[in-house]
């Protein structure tokens, strides 16, 4: 644990000093999100992104921190991307995205004892739901009218929070939600209703100031393609269980 603790020191002062130059390894920040980043070293989008470079002789490292500085660190030139976004009007303004190389089902959690009757995002006026700070789909949420929206570093802790019933539900990622509930026997008794809220192609992205801009969205993107091809992208996706 101190020797994680010190390099992610160590990488974070290496953020705050720079950006990457020819031959620096290029730096992703994102908060913790299993199963696609589970620490600095490990998750479907941290191995993933980190094959992708590898394949273009390009180093990668990642940064672990809360999403919303995270993307405060991106647009301030303290680290070069976010390995796991998702676009909008707003971020295609602000930031160059590379090719889909994943797409999130967004869904509705709730307790199974729950009586919430969810269709569409309209039917959550008037309940408390918890987000991810700073991901698109608490910025989503919150132009709804009359919802009480709680918005948290990770989605371990929102479903903490509906599990001690101080929330009624819970947006997240299918995956990420079935994931955790899988490690964690105190989220068997909530459940996930059936209606898409959202179907969100997964990116990497970076500000469209940084002077590297598109030779590291290419870089990504000719390595996806190789990984796509050699068999390595498929085998990720199954040793996280995404290929089911």
């Amino acid at each position: 644990m101190a020797i994680k603790s010190l390099r992610q020191s160590c990488l974070l002062l290496i953020a705050l000093s720079c950006t990457s130059s020819a031959n620096d390894a290029i730096v992703g920040a994102h908060n913790v999100w299993p199963p696609y980043v589970i620490d600095e070293d490990s998750g479907f989008t941290v191995d993933l992104v980190r094959a992708a470079f590898k394949a273009e002789n390009q180093d990668f490292e990642m940064l672990i921190t809360p999403f919303s500085r995270a993307m405060r660190m991106v647009e301030k030139g303290q680290v070069d991307i976010i390995p796991a976004l998702w676009r909008s009007d707003s971020r295609d303004e602000r930031f160059v995205f590379s090719k889909a190389y994943y797409s999130n089902r967004l869904v509705l959690i709730s307790r199974t004892e729950s009586e919430i009757n969810f269709e569409h995002l309209e039917d959550l006026k008037g309940l408390s739901v918890c987000a991810i700070r700073g991901f698109r789909s608490e910025i989503a949420l919150a132009q709804i009218s009359q919802i009480r929206l709680e918005k948290l570093t990770n989605l371990t802790s929102c479903l903490s929070l509906l599990n001690k019933q101080r929330v009624e539900a819970v947006v997240s990622d299918e995956l990420a939600f079935a994931y955790l509930r899988s490690q964690h026997t105190e989220f068997h008794h909530l459940k996930v209703h059936q209606s898409t809220i959202a179907q969100w192609p997964l990116h990497i992205g970076i500000s469209k100031s940084h002077p590297k801009a598109m030779e590291v969205i290419e870089l990504f993107d000719k390595g996806l393609l190789l990984l796509q091809t050699n068999g390595i992208y498929k085998a990720t996706l199954k040793k996280y269980q995404l290929d089911e």
